[in-house]
């Protein structure tokens, strides 16, 4: 590899916003630590077609998900070479997060849709995807893998926050890298949204007009996922069938579900980074962008909030799986057993070239 890498990064996330394309270039500095700029980004959204496949993919056949492993994996990698010819570019390889269908690691698998091999042949470039399967082969969550990403690129904030579908934390402690899943987020927020026509509660202006509920926010708070110690991951299915389910039935307006999710979501933030040193945290993912969220999240945290530029903010997760494809190339650790439980770090990912 050339000193400065570039690599285009593929995510895919469980609110369905779309693919997250990101190109990025990376070099390491006389001080052997990592630079990085994202050239280019954008979010190619889901036909109808492909939202129906990824939101009920879990419960069809084996034939089926096979079948539509490879087509998605075609789908991307035709998204790849679109996407870089549409901006000259010339990439190294692609690395791909995919899209989790199954994540059951106490059944001890993992599955992210989208074959390497069918990507790799129709983007004519190397790809490097399946990130989470050797973590969990060596007892390890398979989740979350940004905060390698977290340590060696965003070393400066103290804390780094995630809002996507779920959110997520990471930070240091005693010089070991600590990151979970804390709580479901925008995965919860859009489909209540959805059932007001929009796709988002943008700002979060739906929210801000309910009225706080504070039995079903009780409800939310006592479920059993907030009992376990880390480290510990939220699979897409457990929020559907516990978070949404309990949204869904219980009987309220839309507006104060909205509302009183979003004051879920942000107690239950503060309950994680509430006895940590005070310092700046750094928000990314499409919930910063809410800033009804944001403004709660103020009013109740002691930590300095700093949502960053758009760029990072929609694309910090696709840079660090490009930066996670680098470090997997190098055969360097890109998975941390003190954010995901398993008996050693890794260096995890599948290598296939066209």
């Amino acid at each position: 590899m050339s000193k400065t890498v570039k690599v285009l990064g593929l995510m895919s996330g469980s609110s369905l916003d779309g693919v997250d394309l990101a190109y990025c270039e990376f070099d390491l500095d006389d001080t052997n630590s990592w630079k990085y700029k994202i050239i280019c980004a954008d979010t190619i959204p889901y036909s109808k077609y492909w939202k129906a496949i990824l939101t009920n993919l879990q419960s069809k056949s084996a034939i089926e998900l096979v079948d539509k492993d490879i087509q998605y994996g075609i789908l991307l990698g035709e998204m790849a070479m679109d996407f870089i010819i549409k901006h000259q570019l010339q990439a190294d390889f692609i690395s791909s997060h995919g899209h989790t269908i199954f994540h059951e690691p106490a059944k001890g698998f993992t599955f992210q849709l989208g074959h390497g091999q069918a990507m790799a042949t129709q983007s004519g470039l190397p790809v490097i995807c399946d990130f989470r399967t050797k973590d969990i082969l060596l007892g390890g969550q398979g989740a979350p893998l940004v905060p390698i990403g977290d340590k060696l690129l965003f070393g400066d904030f103290e804390m780094c926050l995630n809002i996507g579908g779920i959110a997520n934390i990471s930070f240091d402690e005693h010089t070991k890298r600590i990151a979970y899943d804390i709580c479901p987020a925008n995965q919860v927020l859009n489909w209540l949204s959805e059932k007001k026509g929009f796709p988002f509660d943008e700002g979060g202006a739906i929210a801000k007009t309910g009225q706080l509920n504070t039995e079903l926010l009780n409800l939310l708070d006592e479920d059993q996922y907030y009992t376990l110690q880390n480290p510990k991951s939220l699979s897409n299915q457990y929020v559907q069938q516990k978070f949404i389910d309990a949204v869904k039935n219980y009987p309220d307006s839309i507006e104060n579900k909205l509302r009183t999710v979003v004051e879920h979501i942000v107690l239950k933030i503060d309950d994680a980074i509430f006895d940590l040193p005070t310092g700046r945290m750094l928000i990314t993912g499409g919930g910063a962008h809410n800033s009804f969220l944001i403004s709660r999240l103020k009013e109740v945290s002691k930590h300095q909030i700093i949502v960053p530029e758009n760029d990072l903010v929609d694309f910090k997760e696709a840079l660090v799986f490009a930066f996670m494809g680098i470090l997997r190339q190098k055969n360097e650790i890109n998975c941390l057993a003190s954010v995901t439980g398993a008996k050693t770090d890794c260096s995890s990912g599948v290598i296939f070239y066209p």
